[in-house]
């Protein structure tokens, strides 16, 4: 029992450290331009994705340092993002910059950053190529629409409105496949393609998931296809950061991005389901949560060929591979053993097993299996080890023989047999017994027998000591180490020592947690908005204030109603902030002044004294929302 005590408190002790030494994962952050190519003078926006474990702090202040050759325009929009990947959630902010070019040339935007944990995480630096003012009108980005960008997708950018064939977009669609004859949807969809629709049993399958929008949505969440009866592997290392293309479904121009690749192997033979991948939306057009799954494809499989079968051909042993091996020793002693490491390299459905040769003197133990396995362009390749002990039970010159692996080779339509020679190995005979040696260890020499004992067999009390003659003083054993009130302590001590660090891990987290949130909460973000505001107004900027204040109105019904009043029309605003319990007469001062705020945003002859009173205006409308979230709360 004190054994098991003993584990227990190391056990518990190494819990501890490993408690002690776990890290968070640092914030992933990226960086993307929608337009590569811009006129002098014309808007375009520079959006930074800075995503978290689902749990941790959110990322906040973010920001960008002013470019050379451009200028930024207010403040950054700010909006928040939740992603769920093969089951992982991720959240936390997206942000967007208004920049306007000043001069023709390359504009290097300096990489944003966002602070997280005390520290400041940045994306990527990117560049924009400035072209003279041609005097065209061009397709306004959705980013510097009244609002802000509104939803924040998984992939990097704040969504799409329409997109024409105006739009000066650099990237050509993928290939053929991407242009579709009809669209399932006008303004986003899911469409699947797979490389071919009937396979072997083990043969590659190749099914590629790509996301049409024409529309500005925001993703909310995601479910990966089932594949039941499929062995598989994502082929894309960072799903959510493909490039974007474009391309026509139906009479429609889409922007196109590979949403996630699949490499699958059957498992048996039927009409197997893939499965669809499913995306939920958020945006004006197709309104809150709305689902939208690709279509289930279906693979026809069927096994290789029975013709022309080789012996020893395994069912899911399909691909293109070689076989090589190391055999150490290559002298032994009978009875002794050597290690065989036979290794499968190359591409497709891997063997899980390989058939060893078989003979009287050998025995092989079973392997250990090593792989290094995974996705090399557009299949997947590698190696997989297995490692044996063989032991020989014969003496001489032992041919251990050759090791097969039939496969089917789907490229080229026939069996292969990837083949490798063991070899020889000297095997030496073990030493025969000496028979002096054997005469000595014989039970009629061993010290102690009893010559009166029959011959062979020995005194089994021949080692005691002599009986006492005498009674001799009681000698105490010594008390053991651990015992009573000092065992019960040492038993406690790790369980109470956990707990208290847990507790204040908990503790600390929790606190991290408050601190983020009272930073990045509504009202607080209400506030800064109508500081900016302030400054705006005073510089006499009036784009920037009209944005301002309207930053500063969606900030407070978010505190005042929960509301993601970006994503809802401004003729439905009144009603939406009535249902959720703002007065009457509040709810239609704050939808009106959205609008004007929206109209003075583009009045280049808006009066200081308009100025003055949209500032003060929405200061009020910002304190009566606030109150509101206060009663609430109360």
């Amino acid at each position: 029992m004190r054994a098991g005590a003993l584990a227990w408190i190391l056990g518990a002790q190494a819990a501890i450290v490993s408690v002690a030494t776990i890290a968070h994962a640092e914030p992933q952050v990226t960086t993307h331009v929608r337009a590569r190519k811009v006129e002098v003078g014309e808007p375009f926006s520079v959006q930074l994705s800075a995503l978290v474990t689902n749990g941790e702090p959110m990322p906040s202040d973010p920001r960008l340092a002013p470019p050379a050759g451009a200028t930024i325009q207010g403040g950054p929009a700010i909006g928040t993002s939740v992603v769920a990947i093969n089951g992982n959630m991720r959240v936390g902010i997206d942000v967007s910059w208004q920049l306007v070019s000043n001069a023709p040339g390359r504009v290097k935007i300096p990489a944003p950053s966002v602070l997280w944990s005390g520290k400041r995480f940045s994306g990527q630096a990117v560049e924009v190529e400035v072209v003279p003012a041609s005097g065209r009108r061009r397709p306004q980005s959705p980013f510097l629409l009244p609002g802000g960008p509104g939803f924040l997708g998984q992939f990097g950018l704040g969504g799409f409105d329409h997109f024409t064939d105006d739009d000066d977009e650099p990237q050509a669609a993928l290939d053929e496949k991407l242009e579709l004859k009809t669209a399932p949807d006008p303004y986003v969809f899911v469409h699947a393609h797979a490389d071919k629709k009937e396979a072997v049993i083990g043969e590659q399958v190749a099914v590629s998931f790509y996301l049409y929008r024409a529309s500005a949505v925001g993703m909310d969440d995601r479910r990966d296809p089932t594949a039941a009866d499929f062995l598989r592997w994502s082929m894309l290392p960072n799903p959510g950061t493909e490039p974007l293309f474009r391309a026509r479904a139906g009479s429609r121009t889409y922007m196109v991005q590979l949403a996630e690749r699949l490499a699958l192997f059957p498992t048996r033979t039927g009409d197997l389901h893939v499965g669809p991948l499913r995306f939920w939306f958020t945006g004006r057009q197709v309104g809150r949560h709305a689902l939208r799954e690709s279509e289930d494809l279906v693979i026809r499989v069927t096994e290789p060929p029975r013709a022309g079968r080789p012996p020893g051909y395994a069912l899911g042993d399909v691909g293109r591979f070689s076989l090589s091996a190391t055999v150490e020793p290559r002298r032994l002693t009978q009875g002794g053993s050597i290690a065989v490491t036979v290794q499968v390299k190359g591409s497709g459905n891997f063997p899980q097993t390989l058939a060893v040769p078989a003979r009287t003197g050998i025995d092989w133990l079973d392997p250990e299996k090593r792989e290094s396995i995974g996705p090399q362009g557009a299949i997947i390749s590698g190696y997989r080890s297995f490692g044996y002990v063989v032991r020989i039970q014969e003496a001489g010159q032992v041919d251990l023989g050759k090791i097969d692996l039939p496969y089917w080779d789907p490229s080229s339509k026939r069996y292969e047999v990837a083949s490798v020679e063991l070899g020889k190995v000297d095997v030496a005979p073990s030493a025969a017994p000496d028979p002096a040696a054997s005469a000595s260890a014989s039970p009629s020499a061993t010290p102690g027998a009893d010559p009166a004992a029959p011959k062979g067999e020995v005194d089994p009390f021949a080692t005691l000591p002599a009986p006492r003659a005498t009674l001799g003083a009681f000698i105490a054993p010594s008390a053991p180490l651990f015992d009573g009130a000092s065992l019960y302590l040492v038993i406690a001590a790790p369980p109470l020592a956990y707990g208290l660090l847990a507790t204040a891990a908990t503790g600390a987290r929790r606190l991290r947690s408050r601190r983020a949130a009272g930073a990045s909460s509504p009202t607080r973000l209400a506030n800064v908005a109508l500081d900016e505001a302030d400054q705006a107004r005073e510089r006499g900027d009036t784009k920037a204030l009209s944005a301002a204040v309207e930053r500063a109105i969606h900030h407070a019904i978010k505190a005042a109603t929960d509301l993601e009043s970006r994503g809802i029309l401004l003729d439905d605003l009144a009603k939406e902030l009535e249902d959720a319990g703002v007065a009457e007469d509040l709810a239609a001062r704050t939808r009106g002044l959205l609008d004007e705020a929206s109209a003075l945003r583009f009045d280049p002859g808006a009066s200081p004294a308009s100025l003055e009173e949209l500032s003060k205006r929405g200061r009020a409308v910002v304190r009566d929302l606030v109150a509101v979230s206060g009663r609430a709360r109360g």
